[in-house]
């Protein structure tokens, strides 16, 4: 995809420390079944309600009416039960949880007793029958499929044997509106029998083909909004990226352009950034393609920078890795014009790829985790706490293709030696660690966590944080888990969906030790065999800060 500079002209962000962090509300996605669960639990409550209140006005008129005594005080008795549980379930879900659901089904479930009473009361040929199949439709459609078939098989039996035994008089029919005289012959008693069944099975299949139906329906609600969050995202990024691509200067000729420096011949301009300018050039000695970055003219003159700048180029000197961009040659500390000559890459870096393609194929992903795994754990044995680790500061070679890592002007040495940003914040907000974002003391854990988040973006195929005010974005970054995985990408799976937990802890001694530990952990998850230590170490990890979850489309 073109000439690369050896270093990415993309400049960190440098920040004042927030003094104020202002509460802002956050969100997150919701899954089919979720909102399936909630909606029953609406319409579950308003059930419980109903059946309180009508259990109560039927005891009342059951009591009034008067019929056989016997069969009024078992009937009165069972819609007492019915209206004190039903009225305490609707009272607890006022607060829907799961639990709450289950016991309000079982309620449901007992109304079997109440409706085997009432035939004893009203009769079994009774209009009172009308109750069974609609009961059945109702708890089919908010049971589970095994309670639902089981609580149809019982209702079925039980009022089969209730109704035959009162035909062939081994009961006695007390029915209030069905006088023993006034029986029908035994077969058409039995037939009335199998149709009253065969109707109450049919109900909780259509209570059964409406729920499937329901979830079908919010199933493919959901996934218009997964893709839609997904696109809404990668729109605020790439509205970040040409907001910062308008705001930087064209690519072009520069002030060394064409111009002799230490022995390289500098060209056109391959990048600016807020410390310098990177040349494409050539050295002298053989034409050798190189990418030289200088220090930017106006800061020439700024001790700050100057030193910044020569740090920079003593950290990139000082590592030896395939998968870090390969220095050519620097200047003394006392040079006129500060410079780092370096490889000059062909190829793209990681950032414009997700733009063309925001999910990689698996096997992209894993030799990129690997190769930035590498760059990091080189770094990091050096002292080296890189600080800035973005898409755009991952750079892939043509084939072979071999990943590399960019940019070490935010770097800084672990020992806190060369640090020149005092109490600022230094990085890019949505790959910052908490303890960077709020201007603590950070270790090479902090490049753990930027690498989890570039992981994040890997496998989703949106930003952990997305692109908005720096103070919103800082805010999100110290207090907020990412939006759960699974919601944005349905193919990820719960390993690596823990593996993602640990990296993006918010404590620092919660996530992954070294790079290489992360990357090994992450290749464990795609195969399915990822070690249950941290599978437990995830779980305790998100009870203290659970992903967040996208509602209805908007983020929150």
């Amino acid at each position: 995809m073109g000439e690369r500079p050896g270093l990415s002209e993309e400049p960190a962000t440098v920040l004042d420390r927030p003094s104020t962090r202002p509460r802002i509300e956050t969100s997150t996605q919701q899954a089919s079944a979720r909102a399936l669960e909630t909606l029953e639990a609406q319409r579950l409550r308003g059930l419980m309600q109903g059946v309180c209140g009508s259990s109560a006005v039927t005891m009342l008129i059951v009591i009034v009416l008067g019929g056989d005594p016997t069969a009024a005080r078992i009937h009165a008795s069972a819609l007492a039960g019915t209206a004190v549980a039903s009225g305490i379930v609707a009272v607890l879900m006022r607060h829907p949880r799961r639990v709450w659901i289950r016991l309000a089904i079982y309620v449901l479930a007992s109304q079997i007793l109440v409706l085997l009473s009432g035939f004893y009361f009203w009769g079994v040929f009774s209009t009172y029958g009308a109750l069974v199949p609609l009961t059945m439709y109702i708890i089919a459609g908010n049971a589970t499929k095994t309670e639902a078939i089981l609580g149809t098989a019982a209702v079925v039996l039980a009022q089969t044997a209730f109704s035959v035994a009162t035909a062939v008089g081994w009961i006695g029919s007390r029915g209030l509106v069905e006088p023993v005289p006034a029986r029908a012959p035994l077969l058409t008693q039995l037939v009335a029998v199998g149709l009253i069944q065969m109707i109450t099975i049919g109900a909780m299949i259509a209570g059964r083909a409406a729920r499937k139906e329901s979830e079908k329906i919010l199933d493919e609600h959901h996934k218009a909004l997964v893709d839609l969050a997904r696109r809404e995202a990668q729109l605020a990024e790439a509205y970040a990226d040409a907001r910062a691509a308008r705001e930087g200067n064209q690519a072009g000729l520069g002030r060394f352009s064409d111009q002799t420096v230490e022995g390289f011949r500098l060209g056109r301009v391959l990048g600016r950034g807020a410390m310098g300018e990177v040349y494409e050039g050539t050295r002298t000695s053989d034409a050798h393609p190189v990418a030289v970055k200088i220090l930017a003219a106006h800061l020439l003159r700024d001790p700050s920078a100057r030193e910044r700048f020569l740090r920079e180029s003593k950290i990139v000197s000082a590592l030896e890795s395939p998968h870090v961009v390969r220095v050519l040659a620097v200047p003394d500390d006392d040079a006129v014009l500060p410079f780092i000559a370096m490889e000059r890459l062909e190829g793209t870096d990681l950032g414009q790829l997700i733009k063309r393609r925001s999910l990689l194929a698996p096997q992209e992903v894993h030799d990129i985790v690997a190769h930035v795994a590498a760059a990091l754990d080189a770094a990091h044995a050096a002292g080296i706490i890189h600080r800035d680790l973005k898409p755009t500061n991952v750079f892939g070679t043509h084939e072979p293709r071999v990943w590399k890592l960019l940019d070490f002007g935010a770097s800084r040495w672990a020992d806190g030696q060369g640090t020149l940003t005092r109490d600022n914040v230094v990085g890019t907000p949505g790959y910052m660690a908490p303890e960077q974002a709020s201007g603590g003391e950070i270790d090479r854990r902090a490049d753990i966590y930027a690498f989890g988040a570039l992981l994040y973006r890997l496998v989703t195929g949106v930003p952990a944080v997305i692109p908005a005010e720096v103070p919103v974005m800082l805010q999100e970054v110290t207090y907020r888990m990412p939006v759960q995985p699974r919601s944005r990408a349905p193919q990820v799976t719960a390993d690596v969906e823990a593996v993602l937990a640990i990296a993006l802890a918010k404590k620092r001694e919660d996530r992954f030790a070294t790079a290489g530990e992360l990357a090994r952990a992450y290749d464990a998850a795609t195969r399915g065999a990822l070690d249950p230590v941290l599978r437990s170490r995830a779980a305790m990890i998100l009870t203290a800060t659970p992903w967040g979850r996208w509602i209805d489309g908007r983020k929150g």
